[in-house]
């Protein structure tokens, strides 16, 4: 910024502007009576000219000591003139590749289906992966969409019922013509939407935490699988807390069924023991029952596989029969911070969750996506939390294998998804032969105050998944 100079600077440009002008006078003056006394003409031909440059010696001079700054020796460009362009224009002329920006995509657009709980027991879960669609949008378009095609999102809600997924995953294929479909529901909705998706050869990644096991020539798994939540975490849940004896309680579906099979292994691999197993439908509001067969079994661990308002409903009950947390420590693999919020720090507090993201995870490039995050949709938006961040990486898997593939064909885009990798906000994650994803593993203890603060992680944690799908 340019700054106006002080009275006693104004003080000194005046006299120096004085002086110059007082001598230019003179030099004036001395040049009239030079022409006067002198015999040449006042416009001599060019010949008298040289003539009078070679032979008078008091004036020739004058044109050396006047006119030298202006025709400097020929050496001295070289080391006065040709430095300045590099110096003044190279910062107006970055490398190309700090400034090039993407083509904007043009033509008509990738199509992405987002499969997803927005209203129903799960519904909770909804709001942040629709708030996420709106950034999976922007990035992929800002950095040139797929192929150079603009991608634009479908969303559609399953309502946490298998019959109302089908319906949505066919209004996904059938009425929005969807490239990819990317899931964040329910077990029993995979089941009934992912035969619509092998019978349309439309591509399905399932972004969502789940029991494990699925395979199929259409299909990707984002989500967490046990052998990532539940494996490295029961043996430290137990050396944290000195607990032993475990009791098990979800929901009554293929999800919290196949996970505690593999949890039951991991307890007594670590020398636990489980000494209950309790299962309630979906839509479960009334715990009381299940309550009094908790208080009565000697548990000192519970592992809750609930999901949204059941594990909201059962939680607020439990400290009122003795088995809150502060009496019997949690560990949870699918509490996440809008069901927490739900439930409230008085009853939070001191649990342990263990999910593949939360917004806590400190690296600059998560920061800056949960900063994004909250000026876009308000500090009282429901927060980004594992289901959106799964969809988003998901999101972005696709395109990155889409863009290598060069098309968007089904077999094409699965073919070049086999061993992709990324960093995204949730951290390293990568593509395995079985076509769920190596990633980092978080365990959270909610704070008094019902803040989250990660307690341990488990860097790109391989899944015990095999899959063929040919």
């Amino acid at each position: 910024m340019r700054t106006l100079p002080d009275s006693r600077t104004r003080s000194r440009l005046w006299l120096v502007a004085s002086l110059v002008a007082l001598l230019a006078l003179v030099a004036a003056a001395c040049g009239d009576d030079e022409a006067e006394t002198s015999d040449a003409p006042a416009e001599p031909a060019a010949a008298d000219t040289a003539a009078a440059e070679t032979s008078d010696s008091e004036e020739a001079p004058e044109p050396e000591t006047t006119e030298a700054p202006d025709e400097p020796d020929p050496d001295e460009p070289a080391t006065t003139a040709a430095p300045e362009p590099e110096t003044t224009e190279a910062p107006d002329e970055p490398e190309p590749d700090e400034t090039e920006e993407p083509a904007a995509p043009t033509g008509e657009p990738v199509r992405i289906g987002i499969l997803f709980s927005n209203s129903g027991p799960a519904g909770v879960f909804g709001p942040p992966t629709a708030n996420i669609a709106e950034f999976i949008e922007e990035d992929i378009n800002a950095a040139g969409g797929i192929n150079g095609r603009p991608v634009e999102t479908f969303l559609a809600d399953d309502a946490t019922d298998p019959a109302v997924g089908r319906q949505a995953m066919e209004q996904l294929i059938d009425g929005h013509n969807v490239d990819v479909v990317l899931g964040t529901h329910s077990s029993a909705t995979r089941q009934a939407a992912k035969p619509l998706a092998e019978d349309a050869d439309v591509l399905y990644i399932y972004a969502a935490l789940y029991e494990g096991g699925e395979c199929s020539s259409v299909m990707f798994n984002t989500g967490e699988v046990p052998s990532q939540q539940l494996a490295p975490v029961i043996p430290w849940m137990m050396e944290q807390t000195g607990g032993q004896r475990w009791f098990l309680l979800g929901n009554d579906y293929v999800w919290p069924r196949r996970s505690f099979e593999l949890a039951r292994q991991y307890i007594e691999a670590a020398g636990g023991e489980v000494v209950g197993e309790e299962y309630v439908p979906l839509g479960t509001q009334d715990f009381s029952s299940v309550a009094q067969i908790i208080a009565g079994s000697g548990a000192d661990l519970i592992f809750p596989a609930l999901v949204g308002g059941d594990a909201i409903a059962f939680e607020t009950q439990a400290v009122d029969f003795g088995i809150g947390q502060d009496a019997i420590p949690r560990l949870a693999n699918i509490y996440e911070e809008n069901v927490l919020g739900a439930m409230g720090p008085a009853v939070t507090a001191g649990m342990r969750v263990t999910l593949g993201y939360f917004k806590e995870v400190d690296s600059a490039l998560n920061n800056e996506f949960v900063s994004r995050y909250f000026e876009r949709f308000g500090a009282d938006a429901p927060p980004h939390m594992t289901f959106s961040s799964h969809i988003y990486d998901a999101a972005l898997l696709y395109a990155a294998a889409a863009n290598a593939a060069g098309t968007t064909d089904t077999a094409a885009v699965a073919a070049a998804m086999e061993g992709l990798t990324l960093t995204t906000p949730t951290g390293d994650i990568a593509i395995t032969g079985s076509r769920h994803l190596a990633q980092p593993i978080y365990v959270a203890e909610i704070q008094a105050d019902g803040s989250q603060a990660i307690v341990q992680s488990f860097p790109s944690v391989e899944p015990d998944e095999t899959c063929d799908p040919t």
